[in-house]
């Protein structure tokens, strides 16, 4: 287990470091098109309405990312989803940490299929580092993205592992799967489920995208969405995220048959569930250089 778990953070690495070398190049050549043409070889809704419940053990790279203090007597509980990139780093929404208390601390519970039920397949770290997205200015916004290290990795296995990141600067397009804990009902009340739920639901073209949010603002307000977003229909609204299912991810495969995570989950139009309601994504392949410098730098 020793032995695959430093094979795949050494493979991991490996790209992070050969993307920060090739974007190295294009910079000094001026030419911004190599940075999106180069393979990388590596690989606030808060819920899933109209989701299903997911295989076990087939997302094992979605995790819980939980806060409580026990300081304070705040039990841990479940605040967001999260993606593990590596064994000892998670890919999540900033808003997961800067919406909550500056007191108490973070834990990932990876391996998991019922939340309130202790498994077997499950592994729990507490969080020593989280890094939000230096120009995320909190609330419904761009750059809503973070990364949180683990105290010490995670134990690599069928139930325990880890997602690919996509290509800098990808748009993605198709269909993608979706996977969290959110509430699955429509109303406010918060009906969480028991099991992983999952959906899957269609890429929606930017442009439409933001044409169908700003026929829902009201007048001069301002449309959140932004280049580095993904959106995700269906319009009819018979599928979506929601509360509970923030930093949770959106993944797709790659020409390599891997999974990628393509977004995380960061907001979208209430109540969930409706139609002409896109649910909004953080743009991981925008952020490819950021998440390399940090894993790169605190690793």
């Amino acid at each position: 287990m020793k032995q695959f778990h430093e094979m795949t953070n050494n493979r991991v690495y490996g790209k992070l470091l050969l993307i920060l070398r090739l974007m190295s190049l294009a910079w000094c050549a001026q030419v911004d098109e190599t940075i999106s043409s180069i393979a990388m070889l590596a690989q606030r809704p808060t819920r899933i309405v109209g989701g299903r419940d997911a295989e076990k053990g087939l997302h094992p790279w979605q995790v819980s990312v939980q806060w409580g203090d026990p300081a304070r007597e705040i039990p841990t509980k479940h605040i967001c989803g999260g993606s593990l990139i590596t064994a000892g780093w998670i890919l999540t929404a900033g808003h997961c940490k800067t919406l909550s208390p500056s007191m108490g601390e973070f834990r990932i519970l990876a391996g998991k299929y019922k939340l309130k039920v202790i498994e077997e397949t499950e592994q729990e770290r507490l969080v020593k580092n989280v890094f939000v997205h230096p120009r995320y200015k909190g609330s419904v916004g761009p750059y809503d993205i973070a990364l949180m290290q683990v105290e010490r990795p995670f134990e690599l296995n069928l139930f325990v592992s880890t997602v690919s990141l996509p290509y800098p600067d990808t748009i993605p397009v198709g269909d993608a799967m979706l996977t969290g804990w959110g509430s699955i009902g429509r109303s406010q009340a918060h009906e969480a489920p028991e099991n992983l739920q999952a959906a899957v639901l269609p890429i929606i073209d930017y442009q439409l995208c933001d044409k169908t949010i700003a026929k829902s603002l009201k007048p001069k307000e301002k449309n959140p969405l932004h280049p580095t977003n993904v959106c995700t229909g269906p319009l009819d609204g018979s599928l979506a995220a929601c509360k509970g299912d923030s930093g949770g991810p959106l993944v797709t495969k790659n020409g390599f048959g891997e999974a990628e995570v393509m977004g995380i989950v960061s907001w979208g139009l209430f109540p969930c569930g409706r139609k002409n309601a896109p649910s909004v994504y953080t743009r991981v392949s925008a952020f490819i250089t950021w998440i390399a410098v940090i894993m790169l730098n605190y690793s």
